[in-house]
C-alpha cells in the first residue's frame, strides 16, 4: 500500500508540474519540401493565413489584441541566391547589395544571430509615415523575410519593445533541412 501511494504521489507531482509550465506553441512552414522553418509563436499570437504561390510562401501572423503589431513571414525563391545555403557566407558588401534595390529601407544595416546561428539582417523603413521593420536572411537560395508593422489600433511607429518580441520570435527559427533520400 505504502509503495501504490508514493507511486500515485509521484505521478501526482509530476502532473502539476506539467500543468504549471506555459505549453509553447509552435509554427512549422514547410518550403517547396526542400525544408521547414520552425519556430515558437509569440505569445497571443497565431498564424492566420498562409498562402502558397509559386515560387513565394506568405504567411501572417497576428493578435487577438489589435494594438500589437502584425507580421508576415515571405519566403522568396531568388535565382541570384540559387548557389548561396545561408546568408552567413555572403560578404556584408554582399549583404548591402540584396537591400540597395529597395529605397524604402534604410541604408544601415543591423546584423543579429539567432540561436540557431543563422545571421539576419535588420532593416528599418525610411517612411515616417509608413513604418516597418524588415529582417531578412538567406537559406538554400530563398529569401526568408520577417516583415513586423504597427497594430491596427496602435501608433503609427514600432517600439523598441515590440521590435525585440520579433528578434525573440527570430532566435527560436530553425532550418531545418527535408531529407528526400537522394
Amino acid at each position: 500500500m505504502a509503495v501504490l501511494m508514493c507511486i500515485l504521489l509521484t505521478v501526482s507531482c509530476s502532473l502539476s508540474a506539467a500543468d504549471s509550465v506555459q505549453k509553447e506553441d509552435y509554427t512549422v512552414v514547410t518550403v517547396n519540401g526542400i525544408f521547414s522553418i520552425r519556430g515558437i509563436t509569440p505569445e497571443g499570437y497565431h498564424l492566420a493565413d498562409t498562402q502558397n504561390m509559386d515560387t513565394t510562401i506568405w504567411a501572417s501572423f497576428t493578435s487577438d489584441d489589435p494594438a500589437k503589431p502584425y507580421f508576415d513571414l515571405i519566403i522568396s525563391f531568388l535565382e541570384e541566391y540559387a548557389n548561396v545555403g545561408r546568408l552567413n557566407d555572403l560578404s556584408e558588401e554582399e549583404m548591402k547589395d540584396m537591400v540597395d534595390d529597395d529605397p524604402d529601407l534604410s541604408d544601415k544595416i543591423e546584423i543579429m544571430e539567432t540561436d540557431y546561428g543563422t545571421k539576419v539582417m535588420i532593416l528599418r523603413s525610411n517612411d515616417p509615415m509608413d513604418d516597418y521593420v524588415c529582417f531578412v536572411t538567406v537559406y538554400k537560395g530563398y529569401e526568408v523575410a520577417l516583415n513586423l508593422f504597427p497594430g491596427s489600433e496602435n501608433e503609427d511607429v514600432l517600439t523598441d519593445e515590440q521590435i525585440k518580441l520579433a528578434m525573440r520570435f527570430l532566435s527560436d527559427l530553425d532550418f531545418e533541412p527535408i531529407d528526400t533520400g537522394y
